[in-house]
């Protein structure tokens, strides 16, 4: 099974924007907090771009999409291109965020650093009944580079989104 990823190509201008306020700015609801501070603001950016919402960033939400849906862009940077066995994750600390659905994005900052893969979306209560909890310091062994959880969270492969 393959999966319908879109491909959006942040502008120069909007990069270097999303660069300046991740240096002034700690994420402080991501796992890997301001390191993947640029690629969180490159995928704000896209999935804004590709709805046709608003950004708001605020800690429950990141994004207004017209119909007034509160999306949480959860966005893994990579290198290599989004897979339908691939996960997606949202970590347990950000399970009482105020927003109605996550939209998950790829950067894949080897190949092409200013292009997201928005690789699907659920409402945050389907999430939570399909992903699979993972406490920190476990390992899937399921995984090809056998990943060891930075945090406790919840895990979905890319192949269960929604197409955008």
């Amino acid at each position: 099974m393959n999966i319908n990823y879109k491909e959006y190509v942040v502008s120069p201008q909007a990069a270097a924007r999303a660069r300046k306020e991740s240096l002034n700015k700690d994420l402080k609801n991501s796992i890997r907090g301001r390191e993947n501070g640029y690629v969180a603001r490159l995928g704000e950016i896209a999935v804004a771009q590709a709805t046709g919402g608003t950004i708001k960033n605020t800690y429950d939400y990141d994004v207004v999409l017209k119909n007034g849906t509160k999306v949480d862009v959860k966005t893994k940077e990579r290198t290599v291109d989004p897979k339908p066995h691939f996960e997606v994750s949202v970590a347990d600390f950000n399970t009482t965020q105020k927003c109605d659905a996550y939209y998950f994005v790829s950067v894949n900052t080897k190949s092409s650093p200013n292009t997201v893969s928005i690789v699907g979306w659920l409402s945050k209560d389907d999430f939570y009944k399909k992903a699979k909890f993972w406490k920190k310091g476990q390992i899937d062994f399921n995984s090809e580079n056998k990943f060891e959880f930075k945090a406790d969270c919840y895990n979905m492969e890319c192949r269960y989104l929604n197409s955008l």
